[in-house]
């Protein structure tokens, strides 16, 4: 499967504003010691391979 493959399933089957921006495929996830995902390293590497820093910048609530 490819990312534009992914993206028209998507938007074929689920509405519009549902289909993501991007789109990476992984080998693997982070996870610490208790075999958790580590969702805050995988945003930092997103941000990094995206070049996003930018818009990492922006503070919400």
């Amino acid at each position: 499967m490819t990312e534009q493959e992914l993206k028209d399933y998507i938007a074929a089957n689920m509405a519009k504003h549902k289909v993501p921006r991007y789109v990476l495929f992984v080998d693997g996830f982070p996870m610490n010691a208790a075999g958790k995902i580590l969702k805050y390293k995988m945003r930092e590497d997103a941000v990094k391979l995206l070049g996003l820093e930018k818009a990492d910048s922006i503070e919400t609530a």
